[in-house]
């Protein structure tokens, strides 16, 4: 497991500025898709399940209200990857890119029966969060269905994280549209009884996603056997709790960083749910649209923090890569800014035919049209800053943007100003716009100093 990369497999970023986009541009689209991909299952989810009218929709925004809350964990787990391996592949430490792939396993191994008690508690949780009563057996019932998924979902996640920091995109991008066709097939047999199968309504759509999961697992191992077959030591591989506390010290401050900005989210529906179904099911329209626009900087951000993670392990420069990266962020996001600026009604129109749904999540979307410059260009910063190794820092910035400020405001404006959903949508504009500012001055701090290589000693 020990030897050099061939010399020049980490170009520097010393030339044209086209190159340097161009590269940034092959490392993301192929996550971009992915993203998209993934968002795609959770649109087909929303389409095919409000088709059985607004309860159902508002039953499973709600449970994956909870389970997105719980899954950011998983998620900032094989982020943690991203420093180590992706500054270990720059350095041509293949022994680290080793223990780093053989740690996240073992990490997410420890974490599953952590995230399947999580959803097995959905029920009583939602009940002492205030949710509404007539929601919550069907929003538990769905996080049942989706702890058969956790293993898949586990394996998944560190798989394609690993072959991200490596550079290998495409791997990813496969297994998730492949995926979504299997779960609009299972959705359809499941959800609404064909094939001689029960009607599930809505739960059924749970467990078509759990059935994916191990569906995208089983595609990444085949598709980057090449990629991981020469890095895994085997479920024998020499383990440490040191090593493992060391990577869990990356790893869940990521998923942390990252759960503050979901949870603010989730802490809004929350709160949607105090204001009557009808919010709820106009939010997740809302929320559904952002989070599909969103998924283009976030692929970015992916992008950035493999190049800059190679960068830093390589020793060579990365402050320019970091500034054309941020910039792009921000650009992007100016087409659905002006989308849901201009046709919030044609938007919303996918999803409900409801006169009144239609009319409050059309409010809703011009507010996340506000956001969309800042939300771009503070995801970007996030990946820049997990790339040259900055864990922790980050967290403050959430827990300042959104806890601090935007919610509070978004919950005042909601209860006290009138504002009902649309003043907690205000909220997240200055949530988003703090937290980008905040991310923008760390990565000007690091850059004039300077990024240190991030190790784990696996023995």
């Amino acid at each position: 497991m020990s030897g050099a990369l061939p010399p020049g497999a980490i170009e520097p970023a010393d030339g044209s500025m086209r190159a340097e986009v161009h590269r940034l541009f092959h490392l993301s689209w192929p996550v971009v898709l992915a993203f998209l991909g993934t968002v795609g299952m959770g649109v087909v989810d929303s389409i095919m399940v409000g088709r059985l009218g607004a309860a159902s929709l508002a039953a499973v925004a709600l449970a994956n209200t909870w389970n997105f809350a719980i899954v950011i964990v998983a998620l900032g787990v094989g982020r943690g990857l991203d420093p180590i391996v992706a500054q270990a592949h720059g350095a041509g430490d293949t022994r680290e890119v080793a223990s780093g792939f053989a740690l996240g396993v073992a990490l997410a191994a420890l974490l599953a029966p952590v995230l399947i008690s999580f959803y097995l508690i959905a029920e009583p949780a939602l009940t002492f969060l205030g949710q509404p009563r007539d929601l919550i057996p069907v929003a538990a019932d769905y996080c049942g269905a989706l702890v058969w998924g956790v293993p898949g979902l586990m394996g998944m996640m560190i798989c394609r994280q690993f072959l991200q920091a490596l550079g290998k995109m495409t791997p990813g991008t496969v297994a998730v549209l492949l995926a979504n066709v299997v779960n609009a097939a299972l959705n359809w047999v499941l959800i609404y009884g064909h094939l001689g199968m029960p009607a599930l309504g809505a739960v059924g759509s749970g467990y078509a996603t759990s059935v994916s999961q191990w569906f995208m697992l089983g595609v990444l191992l085949w598709l980057g056997r090449r990629q991981i077959g020469p890095h895994w030591s085997g479920w024998r591989a020499p383990l440490s709790w040191r090593a493992l506390g060391g990577i869990a010290a990356i790893g869940l401050p990521i998923g942390f960083q990252m759960g503050l900005e979901a949870w603010a989210f989730h802490a809004a529906g929350l709160m949607m749910g105090w204001l009557g179904t009808l919010p709820v099911a106009a939010h997740s329209i809302a929320l559904n649209l952002a989070v599909v626009s969103f998924m283009v900087p976030n692929g970015l951000a992916a992008a950035a923090a493999t190049r800059v993670g190679h960068l830093v392990g390589a020793g060579l420069p990365w402050q320019r890569t970091a500034r054309l990266a941020v910039a792009m962020g921000g650009l992007v996001m100016v087409v659905p800014a002006l989308a849901f600026t201009l046709v919030p009604g044609v938007l919303a129109g996918i999803y409900t035919a409801d006169p009144a749904l239609l009319a409050l999540a059309s409010s809703l979307l011009p507010m996340a049209g506000a956001f969309q410059l800042f939300d771009g260009i503070q995801v970007v910063c996030f990946g820049v800053l997990r790339g040259v190794g900055d864990i922790y820092v980050p967290s403050a910035a959430n827990a300042v943007g959104y806890w601090l400020l935007g919610l509070p405001l978004g919950a005042f404006l909601a209860f006290r100003g009138g504002w009902g959903p649309r003043g907690i949508w205000a909220g997240f504009i200055l949530a988003l716009a703090a937290v980008a500012v905040l991310l923008l001055v760390r990565i000007v701090s690091i850059a004039r100093r300077g990024a240190a290589r991030v190790t784990i000693q696996s023995s």
